[in-house]
């Protein structure tokens, strides 16, 4: 008899496999698990269909937010490089 398991909640909790640096200011992004956040900052991500400001996120700091875009809040432009990862 096989037994079904679900893996959903494990695959949640799981380490990110994957790291992506957002350098554009578009909410098209596959949704995240997380965001690493390299350079503090105040920013706009884009979350279930809105976006929502984070004001002074901290350097180095990983926020569990599932996200599909990001921004800086003061003009809406694309984080440079390395600012800004979504974990996957």
């Amino acid at each position: 008899m096989a037994i079904w398991r679900d893996y959903s909640i494990q695959k949640a909790v799981a380490p990110a496999a994957v790291a992506t640096s957002i350098t554009d200011a578009n909410a098209t992004h596959k949704e995240c698990r997380a965001i690493y956040v390299g350079v503090g900052d105040a920013y706009d991500f884009y979350v279930n269909g809105s976006w929502v400001l984070f004001k002074n996120a901290a350097d180095g700091a990983i926020y569990p937010l599932r996200a599909q875009g990001a921004r800086h809040n003061s003009d809406s432009s694309a984080p440079n490089a390395g600012d800004i990862l979504f974990l996957y």
